[in-house]
């Protein structure tokens, strides 16, 4: 019941643990939408600790964030099980995710007394989102690269110019991003009570994707969204036809 664009925390801590829970589910005529919605309770809950700002407040909003996270993959896990895929429930869980974020940069950042930060890496969280969703999609010939990512990334990884640094740099770049693993470093710095770090580290991620989005939506509007096919080289990397 997992998903090839599974992240290292995915596959190795939440997917263990929401396994269990999805097994327990599976029991009682739960629909896969209605949990998505159901357990959105959570961030707005997480954001009420945060927006606190204290140690401990801070990092009991971290730990429900973590459990969110966990708990966020039964959805897709129910609908595999039931055969209830769909593209509705698709745009349901991303958008709750990424309500999610804001609501975790927003709080956090009011509660730590940088609003200002919290504000400006939400609006890039949003742009990048746009960016992602406006731009035309790529199909990436590495199986690894394809299977690894969202259709929403495959254009941004093709046009941005982030194949000239061969796959598998592509590929742990994004691993080490992904929303699992940035939940759980979160959590962590929380922990060590340098929680305004999560708000750097954030903003700094955001940035760095609206810069490689927007080289990517500019150069595929100047090749009126033909497709850049990859092959690949004595080095094993790829390089444009």
């Amino acid at each position: 019941m997992s998903k090839p664009q599974d992240g290292f925390v995915s596959r190795f801590l939440n997917r263990p643990i929401s396994r269990r829970i999805t097994s327990f589910l599976l029991k009682f005529p739960i629909h896969p939408n209605a949990w998505t919605i159901s357990i959105f309770v959570l961030p707005l809950i997480a954001g009420a600790f945060l927006v606190r700002g204290d140690y401990k407040s801070v990092v009991i909003g971290a730990v429900i964030f973590q459990v969110f996270s966990i708990l966020d993959g039964c959805d897709g896990e129910i609908a595999r099980a039931k055969n209830l895929e769909s593209k509705l429930g698709e745009r349901l869980d991303y958008f709750c995710d990424f309500l999610g974020s804001l609501i975790y940069v927003l709080a956090l950042g009011f509660g730590l007394h940088h609003s200002a930060e919290g504000i400006v890496c939400a609006s890039l969280i949003t742009g990048n989102e746009c960016l992602l969703h406006g731009g035309n999609e790529i199909k990436i010939v590495s199986a690894m690269l394809h299977e690894s990512f969202y259709e929403r990334h495959h254009g941004m990884i093709g046009h941005s110019g982030l194949l000239n640094f061969g796959d598998r740099f592509v590929w742990w770049i994004f691993q080490l991003t992904k929303r699992d693993m940035a939940m759980l470093v979160f959590l962590l710095l929380a922990l060590v009570g340098v929680a305004h770090w999560i708000l750097h580290l954030w903003t700094i991620v955001a940035g760095a994707s609206v810069i490689l989005t927007t080289i990517a939506t500019v150069r595929s509007s100047l090749r009126h969204g033909h497709a850049v096919t990859h092959e690949p080289t004595s080095q094993g990397g790829y390089r444009p036809d």
